[in-house]
């Protein structure tokens, strides 16, 4: 009954638990780990400066992020169709797309990549990044002709968020493929002081690892095709209604809508079902080692020991309805 009253006050709230049992393995979870990108922020990065180094061709940059569907990407594009009218797509071949670095691809002669430092690096390209903002590193051959440097901002609610679900006794970790920089700056207006930046997919699953070998139960917000390594490994996976289809697909909790404080209410829902079933549960165990041997030494009418039996069905039953009026923290 506790578990019906959860799933059904879930629901109501744009909460889809895809198994009733989820609602008692969510209320036992100790850690929750967090994307950044698209889960804590907007997902939505807008460039904020530039800086070109050699002239080019803005056509070829553009084919390249036309390619992807990574927030950053989606953010290059808008900047060019907002601040350029002679550009066109262009026929790339050898497209390649490098996981939590970037892509690169090449038009007639030319090599171009565009990406993270890291990428660049990784080419023999010099491209350092000191900003705490996000970069976008566009390079032709060996030399780096233009960067980028794009900010996020978090989404509303998000602090408060954060804030409830440590009043609720969870260890708070953000988990990000960002650079150190930019994962401190919105860790720190968030109020999160646990980071770990840099990480490819397979790391952030090898952290969801090192949380499990240390006995705890973690619980991962993420709404992209980067995090659903973590999420298939986590003891609950949440993610966002509008995300990738297999973050969707190995989640067990999903958000409805991209409101992120969803995730305190989950919690919260959760933590007050597994309170009631307790609370149930204690209540049968307590009425059998009472009114049972009262009745089997005949010191209780059969009669009474039936209408004692409905009331505590009624207690329990009351008790279960209660989950609906919870008031849910900010």
């Amino acid at each position: 009954m506790s578990t019906l009253m959860g799933i059904s006050l879930s629901a109501k709230r744009g909460i889809l638990f895809k198994e009733a049992s989820y609602l008692e393995t969510m209320a036992k979870c100790d850690i929750i780990a967090l994307d950044k990108t698209g889960t804590l922020t907007e997902g939505k990065p807008k460039v904020v400066e530039t800086k070109f180094l050699k002239e080019f061709d803005i056509s070829l940059l553009y084919s390249l992020v036309n390619n992807s569907n990574h927030p950053i990407s989606k953010g290059i594009k808008n900047y060019i169709s907002q601040n350029y009218e002679n550009y066109k797509e262009l026929k790339l071949q050898d497209l390649n797309s490098i996981q939590a670095k970037g892509m690169s691809a090449t038009y007639g002669k030319q090599k171009i990549f565009g990406g993270n430092s890291a990428l660049m690096l990784e080419n023999g390209i010099d491209a350092k990044n000191i900003s705490a903002n996000l970069i976008f590193n566009f390079a032709i051959d060996d030399e780096l002709v233009a960067s980028f440097e794009l900010k996020d901002t978090p989404k509303n609610g998000a602090k408060e968020m954060i804030e409830s679900l440590k009043s609720l006794g969870l260890k708070v970790v953000m988990l990000t493929g960002d650079h150190e920089k930019s994962a401190k700056s919105i860790a720190s207006e968030l109020g999160i002081y646990d980071i770990k930046w840099g990480l490819l997919p397979t790391g952030k699953a090898d952290m969801i690892d090192i949380y499990h070998k240390q006995n705890k139960k973690v619980i991962m917000v993420g709404d992209g095709i980067n995090d659903s390594i973590a999420l298939a490994k986590s003891d609950i996976a949440i993610s966002m209604g509008s995300g990738a289809d297999i973050a969707i697909s190995v989640s067990d909790v999903v958000l409805l809508n991209d409101n992120i404080t969803k995730v305190s209410e989950a919690m919260q829902i959760s933590k007050r079902t597994y309170k009631a079933i307790k609370e149930n549960l204690s209540l049968s165990i307590i009425y059998n080692i009472i009114a049972i041997p009262l009745a089997v030494a005949g010191f209780v009418y059969p009669l009474v020991s039936a209408l004692s039996m409905s009331l505590s069905s009624l207690i329990v039953v009351g008790n279960s309805i209660r989950i609906k009026r919870l008031k849910f923290k900010k």
